[in-house]
């Protein structure tokens, strides 16, 4: 047995000097200064895009110069609306939208305690007559809807959706009850119209406005609501 021993031992000396003599397989310079230099360019697109976001460079697009802005809201029966439940209401605004491109910005917001079915949201007159209607509710469903000219509908829902997709959809960028939420439109092109909500950018349907625009509301199901204009702007260039 120590014969063995040492013979192990004798092998394992031979193994080990001759590794000694194996030259270590280091990776060329060059691979490390090409990981270092991606590494590099990684981090500093990754501090462009934060500075980005923080300075609103993801903003989506909108026109620029404020041409009109909400003041006592007495045109839409005050800062704040009692809601019965069911009631459903229209209101023209004072103001025209401009021939061409615009943003129209609104925001409000249902208080806390609000039936969950209560809602409120923005139109625009079609030419040709008719009017577009964009309304979110406090159950954070939004829909858009064509109401063809004439005497306008008692429900909302009789008009037809302005795209088959956008009949009440859950979005869950909808603040719930008790927090803004911020409707635009922004005519992107001649006949076209961008909605955005909570700056989120959605759909563009082809939409010719006439030029009047105004606000819609309706109570909830069962429970009375109070709905709060907070804003209302126009934007063009």
């Amino acid at each position: 047995m120590p014969q063995i021993a040492e013979f192990v031992h004798y092998s394992n000396s031979i193994m080990n000097t001759a590794k000694r003599h194996i030259p270590a397989e280091n990776a060329p310079g060059w691979l490390w200064t090409t990981a270092a230099i991606g590494a590099t360019i990684v981090v500093f697109a990754a501090l462009i895009g934060a500075l980005a976001v923080a300075r609103r460079a993801a903003d989506p697009p909108r026109a620029a110069r404020e041409v009109w802005r909400a003041g006592d809201w007495s045109w839409a029966g005050g800062p704040a609306r009692a809601l019965a439940p069911g009631a459903e209401a229209w209101a023209a605004a004072p103001s025209r939208l401009p021939d061409g491109r615009f943003t129209l910005d609104v925001r409000a917001h249902l208080d806390a305690n609000a039936d969950p079915g209560a809602a409120w949201g923005v139109w625009i007159a079609a030419a040709g007559g008719g009017r577009i209607v964009y309304t979110l509710s406090g159950e954070g469903y939004l829909t858009a809807r064509r109401c063809p000219p004439g005497k306008l509908p008692p429900a909302l829902e009789d008009c037809p959706a302005l795209r088959p997709e956008w009949r009440w959809t859950a979005y869950p960028r909808l603040h719930p009850p008790g927090a803004t939420n911020r409707l635009e439109l922004y005519r992107e092109t001649p006949g076209a119209i961008r909605l955005r909500i909570n700056r989120e950018r959605l759909g563009l349907a082809a939409v010719d406005p006439a030029g009047e625009w105004g606000v819609w509301w309706r109570g909830g199901r069962s429970a009375s609501s109070e709905l709060a204009w907070e804003s209302a702007a126009i934007y063009e260039g």
